[in-house]
């Protein structure tokens, strides 16, 4: 998988929770968790030929925020909550996890993100229009 943000681009958006040792397997699964929300948009189309520049620019947002989330949670799957319930009572024990981060998700990616790639229409999974699929050739299975 190419990364589709670096450390330079990371710094220039305006974030700083991470440091450039660990920035790379950040990103990796920061941007795996983005991609799987955007039906991995970026990898059927060219983001450099992308004519929309505020369109890659939330993209790369998303993953900026998705970095800071891992970075500040250490949850960077959904899986990775292990207190994935939200409270338990018994009698009159109550206990609830320390970490509630999987509310602060929405399909696997943090919910600023979410936002971001919602506002720029990267989370759409509507049908392409006819002259679109009669003007693309399709890819054999």
């Amino acid at each position: 998988m190419q990364a589709n943000l670096t450390f330079a681009e990371y710094v220039d958006l305006g974030y700083a929770s991470a440091k450039a040792d660990d920035f790379a397997l950040l990103e990796r699964q920061a941007q795996r968790a983005v991609d799987s929300v955007t039906n991995y948009y970026y990898q059927d189309h060219v983001m450099a030929d992308d004519p929309d520049k505020q369109r890659v620019d939330a993209y790369k947002a998303a993953i900026c925020e998705q970095v800071d989330f891992i970075q500040a949670t250490g949850v960077s799957a959904s899986y990775d909550n292990g207190d994935d319930f939200k409270a338990i009572t018994v009698g009159r024990l109550s206990v609830q996890p320390a970490s509630q981060a999987a509310d602060s998700m929405v399909g696997g990616v943090c919910k600023e993100a979410y936002r971001l790639l919602a506002h720029y229409g990267l989370l759409y999974r509507g049908r392409g229009s006819d002259l679109y699929v009669a003007t693309h050739p399709q890819k054999d299975v």
